[in-house]
């Protein structure tokens, strides 16, 4: 049946207003970054003359530390960051820095059935201490072949400014956006969604706070100051007659730093008894290191970065979620991931002048600033009038 494939979406889709409260908590081992997130959403349905308003509020509150790009040694070193926060780091470990940060954020878009299509309108913003981000979009849904085959595509437009809390200048940062795609219903049981966007960024693209080490000294990192991102996906959904629902993506992504990845997540939807859906998720992940990449450098470059999202890393992420009618117009949602992240640039840590007592030779392992094992936990609340 076609109406199973309401199912992609974790319920069939009504035509009703609905607010949603969402709580997200994300943290990342050992003493690393830590986020906590509240959003609101609102959902709006005016009706077919004066169509959809969507509203989402969100707040970022994040805390921790991240890598500073520093190399490890065999030494116990201090980092201080621009804020004026100190870690202490352990004898071959990652350099890493406290900090904190909050992100506010809003953003609205609306919608208007007018025949075949549907056009939207989005507005967002976001403030955080030393970033400000400003967006705009419009897209639309364009059905076919009698409902079919839908054509989306659409244009986004973001104009940002960089202000690092370690100067009083500030740096403009743009991007544009392109996405296509088209949905094909293939059957009573399956539907296909392939689709390519392409992101163009140019301004500043450095990490403000992040140092790469060269020769014996250590520089800020340098990017390029465009970057262009290509991403190419297909999904495939089944519905089987048990009311379960099986969605597979794959996602290609390459840019012209010479990064390529790919992408492969598996999400299944299952109906239970009384309003029960369970929804266990399988994500594998793979990426390759940037061109100018590197732990460390013996001579500048033009650009040089050793962030290590920027290195050559995999993971593999393990989720579940269950959601419940509590009543007709109420669902509650929980839901858990946990994601193993290696890195493949491995690190030695270095023999430094005062570490001369320890052996020259480290027996001891590798190291990568892109190994780290994450959790988050959602719990949500929806209600449908």
């Amino acid at each position: 049946m076609v109406a199973g494939i309401g199912l992609l979406g974790g319920r069939i889709a009504r035509a009703q207003s609905s607010a949603e409260f969402r709580y997200l908590f994300y943290s990342e081992s050992n003493g690393r970054i830590q986020v906590l997130n509240p959003t609101f959403m609102l959902h709006q349905d005016m009706g077919d003359a004066f169509g959809q308003l969507d509203l989402v509020l969100s707040n970022d509150a994040v805390s921790g530390a991240s890598p500073t790009g520093a190399y490890p040694t065999l030494r116990v070193t201090t980092s201080t960051s621009a804020s004026g926060h100190s870690s202490t780091n352990a004898a071959g470990a990652i350099p890493i820095v406290q900090f904190r940060d909050d992100r506010k954020a809003e953003s609205a878009t609306y919608s208007l059935r007018l025949g075949a299509h549907m056009p939207s309108v989005d507005l967002s913003h976001s403030v955080e201490k030393d970033y400000i981000a400003r967006g705009s979009g419009i897209s639309d849904a364009w059905t076919m072949f009698e409902g079919r085959g839908t054509l989306h595509y659409g244009l986004s437009w973001s104009d940002d400014t960089v202000a690092p809390v370690t100067t009083n200048l500030q740096f403009p940062k743009k991007e544009q956006d392109y996405a296509f795609g088209w949905t094909w219903v293939l059957g009573e049981n399956d539907l296909l969604d392939v689709g390519t966007s392409r992101m163009n960024l140019h301004g500043d693209l450095n990490e403000p706070y992040l140092i790469v080490p060269v020769g014996t000294a250590t520089v800020s990192e340098r990017r390029p100051d465009t970057r262009t991102r290509d991403a190419y996906f297909i999904k495939q959904a089944h519905y089987f007659e048990w009311d379960g629902a099986l969605k597979t993506t794959y996602r290609y992504y390459r840019d012209d730093w010479g990064i390529k990845a790919h992408t492969l997540d598996f999400t299944y939807d299952q109906h239970l008894d009384d309003g029960w859906i369970l929804t266990p998720r399988l994500r594998f992940y793979s990426q390759s290191a940037a061109s100018f990449y590197g732990a460390q450098f013996s001579v500048p470059q033009t650009y040089m970065s050793a962030d290590y999202r920027l290195s050559a890393m995999d993971s593999i992420l393990l989720g579940c979620s269950v959601s419940v009618d509590l009543q007709d117009n109420l669902t509650l949602s929980l839901g858990g991931t946990y994601q193993i992240q290696q890195g493949r640039n491995r690190l030695t840590p270095l023999q430094t002048a005062a570490t001369l007592s320890i052996p020259a030779t480290y027996a001891g392992p590798t190291t990568s600033a892109a190994d780290v094992n994450t959790t988050t936990f959602t719990l949500g609340m929806k209600w449908r009038f």
